[in-house]
């Protein structure tokens, strides 16, 4: 039988932590009797509005951080981290149409969900990489310091986010290439 070398024994288990994902729906509905009048009525049934436009799916994430300290050797360390990313997902839902109009939600609804869900891929990765990033920091010769280090990692992560989900939407025309724009399948 091995040993497992002592020093893993002293690992702070906080390092072995993960970020929490919190995943909400809120759907609106939607009601065509033929495929030519789908996207109006989606139009107007969509709470999604953003800078005078419509959108028909939208992700918004929140990722909190939180942390403790000890003071121990005149030096703050880290004693706990939680990372929290709560997503909710604000899509359509069929609420009653005919087989044609069914036949085009069938066919464009899937890549909508999936270019939200790549949305949401973005701040889980995100979120990850802040809660790895806080676990990672060592002390610091005091906790004023430590405290301005984990926010200052942190809210660079989230500004990086920003730019990916603009970049994302930029490169896929806000998942027109994706298949997720309705006129698409019209």
């Amino acid at each position: 039988m091995k040993k497992l070398p002592v020093v893993l024994l002293f690992l702070p288990l906080f390092c072995l932590a993960e970020a929490k994902v919190i995943e909400n729906y809120r759907h609106y509905n939607v009601s065509a009797s033929e495929k030519g009048r789908l996207l109006s009525a989606l139009n107007k049934a969509s709470p999604i509005r953003e800078d005078g436009e419509i959108f028909h799916g939208h992700t918004k994430y929140h990722i909190g951080w939180k942390y403790w300290w000890k003071t121990r050797d005149k030096q703050c360390a880290l004693t706990k981290v939680e990372t929290t990313l709560t997503l909710t997902y604000t899509m359509p839902k069929l609420a009653s149409a005919s087989d044609e109009v069914k036949q085009v939600w069938d066919a464009w609804y899937p890549n909508l969900a999936l270019h939200e869900e790549r949305h949401g891929k973005l701040a889980k990765e995100a979120a990850a990489s802040i809660d790895q990033k806080l676990n990672a920091i060592g002390p610091q010769e005091n906790c004023r310091t430590l405290e301005k280090d984990l926010n200052k990692q942190a809210q660079a992560i989230m500004a990086e986010l920003k730019k990916a989900n603009k970049q994302y939407d930029d490169d896929t025309n806000h998942g027109e290439t994706e298949g997720a724009w309705l006129h698409l399948h019209l």
